[in-house]
């Protein structure tokens, strides 16, 4: 890096050094072995032993866990993407942060392949669907009608384009993580020497000019920013139609894909934040992570929250007051049946109300506690949200299965929640916690710092 201020120069070394035998934290590696055992218990009972409208129930749960988890991955994966586009100095701190989220995608390519294989009877499409509603005709309601969804829902078919989606935005995400991390590795070896971890070699390759490296790696990375942009949109609304929209396959809505990519770009900014903050001293990044960063970030979710909320309401008023009965029915069941309605009322608290309310205030956006309080609400809201898009249309019992959800639900998400964690933490552990060899991370010489009375930097 060129002409580094010795302060930056000292956090940056405080982030490489921190690499030094580091593992996963004792508490965090405990809770989240102890989350994906209570979601193996909560999976293995609700399928295999309590049988009934249970098991659609327990398999809709991991569908929940699952997609939610590939859209946290996916979603902080575009967030990187986005600091890349707009070379954007004040995020560059979370970085390493965001690619980081990105490496728990190929382990979601194999759940999906293991949930496609024994849950596909979920789909009411399915011939072979265990609903206990039965399986939904797929052929037009009129001869002069093309058969799409027969075709676009045929079960070979839909099984090959989930893993295909899902797998095009890995590679894309696999080239442009190694361009990324291959000028901080070899920074960081310079610094480590024999104390580096060996798999750094791999990406290194024998390289030892960062700078180079640095170039290289920045110009690969622009050149993949707008195939991203074009595959995240794309992609992300395949598998939120397919994954999510056809389990009521009569129902549609135009806007779902984009909502769903967006709330997918929420949660992980949501996350992002959290590991950061709470993971700050772990990564060596305390110094780096200063009030603009979080700041900057809750602003960001503060007009993600505000775009879930029309997105919203950009899908229900025209199915409002079209009134066509295919569309009108998935929403009754949500808002106004006193099994569901409870639900979406919370939805809208925890993903709207609340953070819109509290977002507002500039100085909670600069408080790191307060920061942690609304991302974690955000983020149990959405998953809220999904339990909420999901089990209404393959529970088909009269009464909300308060039990199942306490048990099931929560424990097959936090199960997902804390395999997240030991991939995401473990490859984190093992990497400078930001990005080291990024000349973007200084501040720019035109940039203008104001300080208040009290000695505040902003």
């Amino acid at each position: 890096m060129n002409a580094v201020p010795s302060s930056l120069e000292k956090h940056l070394d405080a982030a490489v050094d921190a690499v030094k035998g580091r593992q996963l934290p004792g508490t965090a590696n405990m809770v989240s072995l102890a989350a994906i055992a209570w979601g193996v218990a909560a999976a293995g009972y609700g399928l295999f032993a309590a049988g009934g409208e249970t098991y659609a129930w327990t398999w809709g749960a991991i569908l929940v866990g699952l997609f939610y988890t590939i859209c946290l991955g996916q979603g902080g994966g575009a967030f990187a993407f986005i600091i890349t586009a707009t070379q954007a100095r004040w995020s560059r701190p979370l970085k390493r942060v965001a690619e980081s989220f990105m490496v728990f995608l190929p382990v979601a390519w194999l759940l999906l392949l293991g949930f496609l294989v024994g849950g596909l009877g979920l789909y009411t499409w399915n011939p072979d669907t265990f609903v206990s509603s039965g399986a939904v005709a797929l052929a037009p309601h009129s001869p002069e009608a093309l058969p799409a969804k027969e075709l676009w829902l045929e079960p070979t078919f839909f099984v090959v384009r989930q893993l295909a989606c899902l797998g095009l935005l890995i590679l894309i995400d696999v080239v442009y993580l190694r361009a990324s991390l291959k000028p901080d590795l070899i920074r960081a070896k310079a610094r480590l020497g024999d104390s580096a971890p060996g798999w750094w070699d791999s990406i290194i390759g024998g390289a030892t000019d960062a700078k180079a490296a640095h170039e290289a790696g920045f110009k690969t990375q622009n050149t993949l920013v707008p195939f991203m942009g074009f595959a995240y949109a794309l992609l992300m609304s395949f598998l939120a139609f397919d994954l999510i929209m056809s389990l009521s396959p009569w129902w549609f809505s135009n806007m779902f894909g984009g909502w769903i990519f967006m709330t997918a770009l929420w949660i992980g900014m949501c996350g992002i934040g959290l590991t950061a903050i709470l993971g700050q001293d772990w990564l060596g990044i305390r110094g780096l992570l200063k009030v603009n960063v979080t700041h900057d970030l809750g602003k960001l979710v503060l007009a993600n929250t505000m775009f879930w909320a029309y997105t919203l309401y950009a899908q229900i008023l025209p199915i409002y007051y079209t009134n066509v009965a295919e569309e009108t029915d998935y929403l009754l069941v949500r808002m106004f049946l006193p099994e569901w309605s409870w639900l979406a009322q919370t939805v809208a608290v925890m993903c709207f109300i609340a953070p819109f309310t509290m977002l507002l205030s500039r100085g909670l956006k600069k408080m790191q506690g307060p920061w942690i309080a609304l991302g974690t609400v955000i983020m149990v809201g959405v998953f809220l949200n999904f339990t909420l898009l999901v089990q209404p249309s393959v529970y088909m019992a009269r009464e909300f299965p308060m039990m199942d959800f306490l048990f099931i639900s929560v424990g097959v998400w936090a199960g997902f929640m804390g395999l997240f964690v030991q991939v995401v933490g473990r490859f984190l552990a093992q990497v400078p916690g930001t990005v080291v060899g990024d000349e973007l991370i200084e501040d720019h010489p035109w940039d203008v710092h104001v300080h208040s009375l009290r000695g505040e930097h902003h």
